[in-house]
């Protein structure tokens, strides 16, 4: 073994701009794997299924981003109006897409006392709001901000207090919670509101009262009505086939280090064909010849992977720290889960392309170290 280690050690150091460019060039495609699987994940968190529920939602027709939608004040009364006695509760959300510190959030609107009760927002720590010029703010959003208990928002040009952490499902990571009639202070009246939520009593078949609303013209006319977790699960999976995308790249990435040891390998066998032939002679057998170009392609990939390890750490918090918009909702971090696997599958990808190029050492003639 410590034989095995010095002829390494001794062989790199000799090609030491060789190993170099090596490195550099596996690092690359580390950094490449490493930043794809971050994005998959934040997607796979993002595309997650929604909680079945027994709730509506009522949104402008053809409505994708619920931002774009518009609703009169009186579709709620009409509503109930359409399916007395299986509404429970009706209330209305402002929703917004805005850019708050630099890091672009969901801000919700809603009746403080439905937070809890219909959305299902569990406090965390801190205190609902109770007063003026207050919100809460989801996990995802206070940690992409750096928002705590305390932290001054500012939105819409209006100082905002944060209260509370709350923490949310679905497509509400990165969000900024107010009371409804914050929301009317700040955003004003013109535009209605965007969401209609209705929730039903518990005996209520949501199926069936969706179809009587719709039925009726006065709804049909200009809006749509959804299951709510049917129309989260629609929100969350616009993306569905980036996360596809990202995925078949993440393994893409890893592959390339297959060719890119194997290359550096059949170089290093094309050169040295006469050193190696004569390493046989004198007793080195073939698998002792294949231990050396393992060895050696271990030292290179491990090399390569902790420094692109390194550089996509140090991009991931320059990117939080410093980008003017984020993505919403996504989340880039390193796991130490997806940073082992991917060790491991460098290293096996690795060698692969040395057992491809060590294939030829079966005909290599020790005289003329030629095949």
């Amino acid at each position: 073994m410590l034989v095995l280690g010095y002829f390494t050690f001794r062989d790199l150091l000799h090609d030491r701009w060789r190993s170099l460019l090596t490195i550099l060039s596996l690092a690359v495609v580390v950094v490449g794997y490493l930043l794809l699987a971050s994005l998959a994940q934040a997607m796979v968190i993002l595309s997650r299924q929604a909680k079945v529920t027994n709730n509506l939602l009522i949104l402008a027709a053809d409505t994708i981003d619920p931002m774009d939608s518009s609703i009169d004040e009186g579709v709620l009364q009409i509503a109930r109006e359409i399916a007395p006695g299986q509404i429970r509760l009706a209330f209305p959300i402002l929703f917004r897409h805005l850019t708050i510190d630099g890091k672009l959030m969901q801000v919700r609107s809603v009746p403080l006392e439905e937070m809890p009760a219909s959305l299902a927002l569990l406090l965390v720590q801190g205190a609902w709001p109770d007063g003026p010029r207050q919100v809460v703010v989801s996990e995802g959003a206070a940690e992409v901000a750096s928002w705590k208990i305390g932290s001054t928002v500012n939105i819409y040009g209006t100082d905002f207090q944060v209260t509370g952490l709350v923490r949310t499902e679905e497509s509400a990571f990165g969000s900024v919670w107010m009371t409804y009639t914050e929301g009317l202070h700040l955003f004003g009246t013109s535009r209605g509101f965007q969401v209609g939520y209705l929730s039903l009593v518990p005996a209520a078949d949501p199926e069936s009262v969706r179809a009587r609303l719709l039925a009726d013209p006065r709804i049909s006319a200009d809006y749509s009505v959804y299951l709510e977790h049917a129309f989260t699960n629609s929100y969350n999976q616009s993306n569905s086939s980036l996360l596809t995308l990202s995925s078949l790249m993440v393994l893409i990435s890893l592959l390339v280090v297959t060719f890119g040891v194997y290359n550096a390998t059949n170089l290093s066998l094309t050169e040295r064909g006469l050193e190696i032939g004569l390493l046989h002679v004198i007793g080195f057998t073939l698998n002792k010849l294949r231990r050396f170009l393992l060895a050696r392609a271990l030292v290179l990939t491990l090399t390569a992977y902790i420094l692109g390890w390194l550089i996509s750490l140090a991009f991931i918090n320059h990117q939080r720290l410093n980008a003017s918009v984020d993505l919403i909702f996504l989340a880039l971090r390193l796991t130490p889960l997806s940073s082992l696997i991917g060790l491991g599958l460098a290293v096996i990808f690795a060698f692969l392309g040395v057992w491809l190029a060590s294939r030829r050492l079966t005909a290599l003639n020790p005289l003329t170290g030629s095949d």
